[in-house]
């Protein structure tokens, strides 16, 4: 009888676990550059602004203090410059022995790290999608987002406040929802505004919490020359490792989920374990 209430509570905890899995979030905002005629006629959208708000916050790095440098620094003219060795692509390359192994590629949340906090100074996993997009004519990255969450139940999913700011007089945001059933979800519904020196907003609240559970109050039209133009809204379900696209003629957004793990702290010994 032991032995079967000890597996009973083990199949429940890992239950548990997998409906806490621990993921990366990444997400590309992208704005279409082409402007051809249409006969697809979009309708100004209405705000339209949930409850519940999840705010994400970014990490708090310190502030450096850069020291201005004497102009005259007494250098030697040849000393301003320095050698540098150009390696062969053959000395640069990666055997397959010295492949980074699985374990390895799994994104990490570090100890001092919470979820729902943006850490620009971790490596951005869509790099190589932001570089292509970048070297194309037809579309133009607008911001890039990146977080840790555990995807929950849809009743219990946390509805993500999201907002690039302005980007050459571009901004999109909106809401985003991530969740799992038997599947995972997410539930996107976005804004593109433009600045219009003709056009002023009034003021509007937006009221939610961050994940130290600090109330917070946003003006979402904060700079108030802008103009709500476009609108999308779209659900789908998919698997972790897949990347996807929010779409709209006039501007979009990439979507990728990583299964993650958490950094577990030691402090009888100072180390740490994944």
């Amino acid at each position: 009888m032991k032995n079967k209430v000890s597996l009973l509570l083990t199949l429940l905890s890992i239950n548990l676990i997998s409906e806490e899995q621990l993921y990366l979030v990444d997400l590309i905002l992208i704005k279409y550059l082409p402007d051809f005629e249409t006969n697809e006629k979009f309708l100004p959208p209405e705000l339209d602004i949930p409850d519940n708000i999840t705010f994400l916050a970014e990490f708090p790095y310190p502030k450096l203090e850069i020291n201005s440098l004497p102009l005259n620094l007494e250098y030697k003219f040849q000393h301003l410059f320095m050698s540098v060795k150009i390696e062969e692509d053959s000395d640069l390359s990666t055997s397959e022995d010295e492949a980074p192994s699985d374990i390895e590629t799994i994104p990490t949340l570090e100890v001092k790290k919470s979820v729902f906090e943006i850490d620009s100074a971790r490596e951005f996993s869509l790099s190589a999608e932001v570089s292509k997009i970048a070297r194309s004519r037809d579309f133009r990255v607008i911001s890039t987002k990146s977080w840790f969450q555990n995807i929950k139940g849809k009743d219990a999913a946390e509805l993500i406040f999201i907002d690039s700011d302005f980007f050459k007089g571009t901004r999109i945001f909106g809401f985003f929802q991530l969740y799992k059933e038997r599947f995972l979800h997410f539930n996107a519904k976005l804004y593109l505004s433009e600045l219009d020196p003709l056009f002023t907003q009034d003021e509007r609240l937006i009221v939610g919490k961050n994940v130290f559970n600090e109330e917070k109050e946003l003006d979402i039209y904060e700079e108030k020359n802008q103009k709500v133009l476009y609108e999308v809204e779209h659900s789908k379900k998919f698997r972790s490792g897949e990347l996807h696209y929010v779409d709209h003629p006039k501007f979009g957004m990439l979507i990728k989920l990583t299964k993650a793990q958490k950094k577990i702290s030691f402090p009888d010994s100072g180390l740490t374990k994944n």
